[in-house]
């Protein structure tokens, strides 16, 4: 009878090490009722090894690993603290985290990440803080962060990032600071930020933005402090859109200016009027259309020509001794002689006026 109660206290030990794994040699782990707290740091690894399944907590920090599995917590789904900063990862393949279902931080700032893919970072609901500063990202693709609806900390800063595209950050409704200063962002395109209606601390500063396109902001109702200090705006009429949507909202503390100093919430309405498409009014059938630089002009049909359409060919078009009728269609010119259209009115003989 003992013997046979040991043999069972035998495999429930064999199963509970199979379930739990066993901790790296190098590495230090403690055990409580939320599972294992594995501490990595600083070992020279140059992979992640195996770990405890009931992993909670990992500190891989000042290591030399070069990348991360994908589907990474597949065997370990109570994972919640990933601590892996100050390693040489260059790359997040797409399902990186896919199972994660219960992360809620992510370290993974002084690495060598170049990019991140469309979906790399989605569908983790428990996710809070995301750590990706000081890599070498230059590009960040549309949806590479989609569906993350509690993180609430995003920083970027410092790295190599050059244009923001439609559709990068959307749909983190609890997304409450974004931090992208000091990195190469030269425009900001339409739809960048999108349902971010947590957002109220968001920081552009020390990049080379020039030009902010329309609705690149979108709604951000609940943003108090939008930080663009030293960048070189260019504020002709391409400021437009971004120089109404600051107006309108006024309790919005910014630091944005122009290329020659001015702040662009000093700019004058006046001066900016003509830029403004529902202001633009074309005669003659002429249409608005807007610029390159914002600025929104007539487009004239025919030979109507100057700043509104209402300059004909009569301007230049000689008729001698005629007058000059303007075909009302398309502005062509044409000369007037005793009700008749000819090009040129000669002047009339005048033995045969007096004769008469």
């Amino acid at each position: 009878m003992n013997a046979e109660i040991t043999f069972h206290l035998f495999l429930v030990v064999i199963s509970t090490g199979l379930v739990k794994g066993t901790c790296p040699s190098t590495c230090s782990c403690s055990s409580d009722s939320s599972g294992s707290n594995v501490n990595c740091y600083s070992k020279n690894l140059g992979y992640i090894p195996d770990l405890p399944s009931d992993t909670f907590y990992i500190d891989l920090r000042y290591n030399s690993i070069t990348e991360i599995d994908v589907q990474f917590c597949k065997e370990m789904p109570k994972l919640k603290t990933l601590l892996i900063s100050n390693n040489q990862i260059s790359e997040i393949p797409v399902n990186t985290f896919v199972d994660c279902e219960l992360l809620q931080t992510i370290y993974l700032h002084n690495n060598k990440i170049s990019a991140i893919e469309p979906f790399t970072f989605m569908n983790l609901h428990n996710l809070r803080y995301l750590y990706l500063y000081n890599n070498e990202i230059s590009a960040i693709e549309s949806f590479a962060f989609m569906n993350l609806p509690n993180l609430q900390y995003l920083y970027l800063h410092h790295n190599k990032i050059r244009s923001l595209e439609s559709n990068t950050f959307i749909n983190m409704t609890n997304l409450y600071e974004l931090q992208l200063q000091y990195n190469d962002i030269s425009t900001i395109e339409s739809f960048s930020f999108m349902n971010l209606p947590s957002l109220r601390y968001l920081n552009l500063s020390g990049n080379n933005i020039s030009h902010i396109e329309e609705n690149a902001f979108g709604n951000l109702t609940s943003l108090s402090t939008l930080q663009l200090a030293s960048n070189p705006l260019n504020c002709d009429c391409s400021i437009y859109p971004f120089w109404s949507w600051l107006i309108e909202r006024a309790a919005i503390g910014t630091s944005a200016k122009c290329s020659d100093g001015k702040f662009v919430i000093s700019l004058r309405s006046a001066a900016l009027e003509q830029c403004n498409p529902d202001t633009c009014h074309c005669f003659n059938g002429g249409k608005c259309v807007t610029m390159a630089n914002g600025l929104a002009v007539c487009d004239c049909i025919g030979e109507w020509t100057g700043e509104l359409c209402q300059e004909s060919q009569c301007i230049s078009h000689d008729c001698g001794f005629g007058n000059c009728y303007i075909e009302p269609m398309n502005g062509t010119a044409q000369c007037v002689c005793d009700d008749t259209y000819i090009n040129y009115c000669p002047e009339r003989d005048l033995d045969m006026t007096s004769s008469n």
